[in-house]
Order: C-alpha cells, then sequence, then structure tokens
C-alpha cells in the first residue's frame, strides 16, 4: 500500500496526523529492512534534533493499533517493525541478523478467522536459520 493510502486510513480511523507521526510512518515506507524503534530514533534525530525516544515509541504503538504496520518480535530483547501489515511471514538469519518478508500462501490459518472454535486475531510465523546470502559465504556451515 502506497504512503498516501495509509495516510488517508489513518485520518479516516480518527487518527490525528503530527509530523512525528508522519515522519515515522515515511521512515517505514522507505526502510523496508524492519527497523527497530532505536534504529527509528537514530536516524529521525538527525531531521529532528528534538524529537524524543518516547515520541517515536508513541508514534508506533497508534501506527500499530490503528492497524498500519506490524510489530514484529522475532527478537526476544527488541520489537522490529514493518511497514506492511498485511500477512506475512518472517525469517530471521541467525548470522547476520537481517529479517527477510516470506510469502506462504500455503498456510492452511492464513485467511481463517477461528480455529477450533477460537478466534483468531493475530497469526504470527517466525522462521530461524541462515539466510541465502550467509550461506553463498560460507558464514552459515555447522562447526
Amino acid at each position: 500500500m502506497k504512503l498516501k493510502e495509509k495516510i488517508n486510513k489513518f485520518k479516516e480511523r480518527g487518527g490525528i496526523l503530527t509530523i512525528q507521526r508522519y515522519a515515522v510512518l515515511e521512515y517505514l515506507y522507505k526502510n523496508r529492512t524492519h527497523p527497530t524503534a532505536e534504529d527509528i530514533y537514530h536516524s529521525l534525530k538527525e531531521k529532528f534534533p528534538t524529537i524524543s525516544q518516547a515520541t517515536i515509541y508513541n508514534a508506533l504503538e497508534l501506527l500499530k493499533t490503528r492497524g498500519l504496520i506490524q510489530e514484529i518480535t522475532i527478537e526476544r530483547e527488541r520489537s522490529h517493525f514493518d511497514y506492511e501489515n498485511k500477512p506475512h511471514y518472517h525469517f530471521l538469519c541467525r548470522k547476520c541478523g537481517h529479517i527477510y518478508d516470506i510469502d506462504i500462501k500455503e498456510c492452511p490459518l492464513l485467511g481463517k478467522k477461528t480455529v477450533n472454535g477460537h478466534r483468531i486475531e493475530e497469526l504470527r510465523l517466525y522462521i530461524i536459520g541462515t539466510c541465502s546470502e550467509c550461506l553463498k559465504n560460507n558464514l552459515g556451515e555447522r562447526k
């Protein structure tokens, strides 16, 4: 979804688009690398010297609760954020730390609203291993 469409959805859902919220959303749109809140903060701090970490966290939380972005908790120590909020999966490389989007259409739960009588509200699948780049560079060999 384009940035302008997400901004319109945000406003339709009653959100007030401050310059800081716009900056966070724009950063995620331009940086599809699944950044952390700290990554976003350090990058935006150059453009907005008075911006605080709390502002970044609050903006991310609001954008997440409005359904415009998703939080990825693939690592225990920190969250990453994804501009793409449609259902998809993530692959974390143990060697280089990159997170990749994985498009898997075969999951039997995708698109379902319930499973065994339970309402599905969120579906997360995290795959952890060694990425193709690390394998090419012999970083994936087990010792």
